[in-house]
């Protein structure tokens, strides 16, 4: 074997390796997300807008979805991925009352998320780390 074929047979070797680590969509949302900022908020309702989102919080675990919202109110459903193109995520919870709901979340990278909330706004969530 050449030089030169070898380096391709380990430069493909790389890819496949790769392409097997890459996590799915529902696998990337696991665990709990907290509220960091709104976007596209006008400035008189920006600080109501902000405690609000920083007492939002999503937690994923498997197949299920919490949103707790402030005031102690929460919704739990069981989710599946309807739709992933590139970095948007389209999700659709049903809440198990014949509801069923659509959250739009786009992937910022592994550790943050924008929720598109409708009227051009959008809502960043970061990922809870946990310290052991």
């Amino acid at each position: 074997m050449t030089v030169r074929a070898a380096w391709w047979m380990a430069v493909g070797w790389a890819v496949v390796v790769l392409a097997g680590c890459s996590k799915g969509p529902q696998e990337r949302l696991q665990g709990k997300w907290v509220g960091d900022s709104i976007s596209n908020i006008p400035p008189e309702q920006e600080a109501r807008a902000t405690g609000w989102v920083r007492h939002t919080s999503f937690l994923f675990e498997g197949d299920k979805m919490t949103v707790a919202l402030p005031a102690g109110e929460s919704r739990t459903g069981v989710y599946k991925v309807e739709r992933a193109n590139g970095n948007k995520v389209t999700l659709k919870v049903d809440r198990g009352n014949g509801e069923v709901d659509e959250a739009v979340l786009t992937m910022i990278n592994e550790n943050a998320f924008q929720w598109d909330i409708g009227n051009e706004r959008s809502v960043k969530f970061t990922r809870v780390v946990s310290v052991q």
